[in-house]
């Protein structure tokens, strides 16, 4: 149900306790009752089954009621200790009364457990009441004063929004952050994930103006497709870090039998946090210490570090501490360089990092950082400073401070001396752009966490397309490979051949080594006579996984007597294996290889198929040394997976075509992308011989789970089949396209030149300027919920976007919102038609039933636009129509959009 009615439940009038009554001051029931008494935000009532409570109950009596519905007014959430066979019940009661939420605390124990949530979830669903659970100890939102939850220390108000499956986690996270002084704006057990899950959470605290990070402890995910879409959404506006347990096989077991549903492999979590820029810590500690850093710091606008230091021996110490976070210190430029020697040098300076000595006073740390302020070289600087009696930093932090911002460079400063003199000073004068630190390790860590971000961010543009435009391969082919996969599903071949395998792998342009299927001596001394020797013989059948390993492989066969002898020794190595019918391949030898390679794709229990790179041979059946990341791919990501494994150092030992490998590797991935029904590919090995790539071996397992491209993706590839080529009504060509995040520069060109009255309608306000906030959201679109497609044209060489129409999803009511706008230049051109027609194509396309908007009621023009198309007045509000075109109905041919073939190649 996405975030339908969480508004409501994070914001409950009146809340109710339904569990047993009990005397005892530990019980839960006493926890949690208190525990909404002290915040003191909601009336709380006690449902026990009892009208008076016999012993000395510590809930006051008039807090006491028999059911629900006894109670003298409706709660808007309930929190039960109920055993799960009495919760279908309650759930109805609940959607009688009108309750918007169910907290459930108990934990499944058996198979009959199973049996109840299923009855569960499914009455909820159908009276759309939410629930946390099970297993879930409440949540604390501080600012509102709301506490509904089963944890003994309070959290103070902050901008952390903490989610996590385990309560005990959040019970070490409040202590840890009481004595930090760190503050939260939601505190959130989600539990088992029964129905509100992480992608739903984060959708949620996204967009609040009271998160500014969200803190994430994951043992595993329900729908992994939402979270995905999710964090890339929000990771874009506030950072996301996340803690994921189950890093070995061991740990995944437990999670497993803790929580009833499979953990994912602990790598494959790594790429896909890297693909929605999330931030992964290893430990709490670090979740929290992370999250306090990343608050109190604005994103740096570079990666450009620098450090100015008055200490040679801590700038030393700096430096190792940012190598080891992987952090390199940016060498000053020629200009700079001899500008800033030239100064320090009286005083014994040097450079790299920067350090002006011991005496340095508070106008050589200024008049180096205005050096350093106007070269314009740095995102973010270190400013190291050993107090002394004749340094005060306070006048130098003062004004720095707007200097830095006017250069939006950040300042990190570290103060050594006297802590406890400086520290509320350091508090008052730190701020987005400044901090002041009291440790060097401090510093780094600030540094770390802010570039993290900033890294994440500028990933976070990187979205291939569904259909590699990188790599040349034609439709016949995609379709012939879709065939084939037909006909060994009707077989019931699950299990190809290393010659069946290849057979797929050539239909996407990649490069097997040519190989003829034979069944007798005749046959192979024919086919050998058409090539040369040496030849490589081999049994083909699809039983033998490492053909090597049962002597199924022969080598080097340099003579019609080798292959005869071959031919004998590989039947009999058929009957020892019990193979009745198998066949014989011939393939050419492959001399003077380099490099064995092992790719291809496998698929994870919860993130579906992932590509995987690593060395080959003998030793990677041993010990896998592969790296992984998650499909679609275009070249910059498969050269960003090449880097992360041996192959990048094996190159520049003995260099190999780099880019061929790029190109492989995408071919690969889009394999992937188009066939849902691989369930393994393995090439192994991939050679290098002769400066060649050779496909020398493949192994593919196929599965039909019944989905279609691409929706077996975790990840949602740039849907360039919706690309459509135009022309309008003067002949000018233009090209229909969904938006890209590199369309920001063209976008803020479109909207400045809108008349007034043009901006008015389409934003319903005469603002003059789109923040940077807002064009990341109008550019950089989850193509999973969203569309927005623009108007392109080219004048005088250069791209224009001449308009745009976009469907915004809103998960709290299930609506799709249309927006369309065109520039005043190019208005009656026919482009805002095309445009429209486009959006409702798509919309149908994807399954959508329904799209509305929202029109000035004196924007008569668009409102005789939009009724050719079918919409219809469906509300009213002060000055603006609602309107609603149902996408079920059939439409007149005059308003019906002519079919339009997808756009593949």
């Amino acid at each position: 149900m996405g975030i339908y009615n969480l508004e409501k439940l994070f914001s409950p009038s009146v809340v109710a306790v339904v569990g047993r009554c009990s005397c005892s001051l530990q019980s839960k029931e006493w926890q949690l009752y208190s525990n909404l008494a002290e915040a003191g935000g909601n009336p709380v009532y006690m449902v026990s089954g009892e009208l008076q409570c016999s012993c000395d109950c510590p809930i006051p009596q008039d807090r006491h009621y028999r059911s629900l519905e006894d109670l003298p007014e409706a709660p808007g959430l309930v929190f039960t200790f109920a055993p799960l066979a009495e919760i279908p019940e309650q759930v109805d009661i609940c959607g009688s009364l009108g309750v918007v939420g169910l907290i459930i605390t108990v934990v499944k124990r058996s198979l009959a457990d199973d049996l109840h949530e299923a009855e569960i979830l499914r009455r909820a669903k159908r009276l759309k009441l939410r629930i946390f659970g099970f297993n879930s100890r409440g949540f604390m939102v501080p600012g509102a004063r709301i506490n509904v939850s089963l944890f003994d220390i309070p959290a103070r108000d902050g901008g952390l929004a903490l989610l996590s499956q385990s309560g005990a986690v959040i019970t070490s996270m409040l202590g840890d952050a009481r004595e930090r002084g760190i503050g939260f704006s939601h505190v959130i057990s989600l539990g088992a994930l029964s129905d509100i899950d992480f992608g739903d959470m984060i959708d949620f605290l996204g967009w609040s103006a009271r998160v500014s990070c969200i803190l994430l402890y994951i043992e595993n995910l329900k729908d992994v497709k939402k979270f995905m879409s999710a964090c890339r959404s929000v990771a874009r506006i506030k950072p996301i870090v996340a803690i994921k347990a189950g890093k070995s096989e061991l740990g995944r077991e437990v999670i497993k039998k803790h929580t009833g549903c499979p953990a994912g492999e602990d790598r494959v979590y790594d790429t896909a946090f890297r693909r929605a820029g999330i931030i992964r810590v290893d430990t709490v500690d670090e979740l929290l210490e992370a999250g306090d850093l990343l608050i109190k710091s604005c994103v740096p606008a570079g990666a450009r570090l620098g450090i100015v230091t008055n200490s040679g021996g801590l700038g030393v110490l700096a430096v190792d501490g940012l190598a080891q976070k992987g952090i390199t210190v940016t060498a000053l430029s020629t200009t700079l360089g001899e500008r800033m020697r030239e100064y320090i040098a009286p005083y014994s300076g040097s450079l790299d990092p920067i350090c002006i000595a011991g005496d340095a006073d508070c106008l050589r740390y200024r008049k180096v950082l205005d050096f350093c302020l106007e070269a314009r070289e740095f995102d973010i600087m270190i400013v190291v400073v050993v107090l002394s009696h004749w340094l005060d930093p306070v006048p130098m932090v003062e004004e720095m401070r707007a200097k830095a911002a006017a250069a939006k460079v950040n300042l990190v400063y570290v103060w050594l001396g006297d802590r406890i003199q400086y520290e509320s000073e350091a508090l008052a004068l730190s701020d987005k752009r400044t901090k002041i630190c009291f440790s060097i390790e401090d510093a780094v860590l600030s540094c770390h966490y802010a570039l993290r971000y900033y890294d994440k961010l500028s990933k976070l543009v990187v979205i291939p397309q569904r259909y590699s435009r990188e790599v040349d391969y034609c439709q016949e082919s995609l379709l012939r490979a879709r065939n084939r996969i037909k006909e060994f599903l009707v077989s019931e071949s699950l299990q190809l051949s290393s010659y069946q395998s290849r057979e797929l792998l050539a239909y996407y342009g990649l490069p097997v080594n040519p190989s003829v299927k034979v069944t007798s001596f005749n046959e192979v001394v024919e086919s050998v006579a058409i090539r040369s020797y040496p030849i490589v013989m081999k049994l083909d059948h699809q039983k033998l996984l490492h053909k090597s390993d049962h002597g199924a492989v022969l080598l080097n066969l340099r003579s019609e007597d080798a292959v005869a002898k071959g031919v004998e020794r590989l039947k009999q190595v058929a009957a020892a294996a019990g193979l009745a019918e198998t066949g014989l391949t011939l393939e050419d030898m492959v001399e003077n290889v380099d490099y064995e390679i092992n790719l291809g794709s496998r698929r994870d229990v919860e993130f579906g198929p992932y590509i995987f790179l690593g060395a080959g041979g003998l030793q990677a059946r041993v010990v896998a040394d592969e790296e992984v990341i998650l499909p679609p791919l275009d070249r910059l990501l498969a050269r960003k997976l090449i880097a992360r494994t041996r192959m990048a150092e094996c190159h520049k030992i003995r260099p190999f075509d780099l880019v061929k490998l790029e190109e492989i590797i995408v071919r690969v991935a889009q394999m992937i992308v188009d066939l849902p029904e691989l369930e393994t590919v393995v090439m192994h090995p991939l050679v290098i011989a002769n400066d060649r790539f050779i496909v020398v071996d493949a192994k593919i397992t196929l599965n039909d789970r019944g989905v279609v491209s691409p929706h077996h993706l975790s990840t949602v590839p740039y849907p360039n089949q919706y690309e459509f080529n135009e022309t309008l009504r003067d002949g000018t060509a233009v090209l229909i396209r969904p938006i890209k995040p590199e369309d920001a520069a063209a976008h803020y060109e479109m909207v400045a030149s809108f008349s007034p009255q043009t901006r008015y309608y389409r934003f319903f306000s005469l603002r003059e300027e789109i923040t940077p906030e807002q064009m990341v959201r109008f550019t950089q679109i989850d193509y999973d919920r969203d569309v927005a497609i623009i108007a392109e044209i080219e004048r005088d060489g250069k791209k224009m976007s001449i308009g745009v129409n976009r469907l915004v999803y809103y998960p709290h009511s299930e609506e799709y919102e249309f927006a369309v706008v065109v520039t005043d230049a190019w208005q009656g051109s026919g482009v805002g038609r095309l445009l429209m027609e486009k959006l409702i194509y798509i919309a149908r396309d994807r399954g959508i039933e329904e799209i509305f908007g929202l029109v000035l009621r004196d924007n008569i023009s668009m409102m005789r636009f939009i009724k050719s198309f079918g919409f219809e007045i469906v509300g009213s509000e002060y000055d603006v129509f609602r309107i609603r075109l149902n996408l079920r109905k059939e439409h007149s041919e005059t308003t019906r959009m002519r079919p339009l073939p997808r756009v593949i190649f």
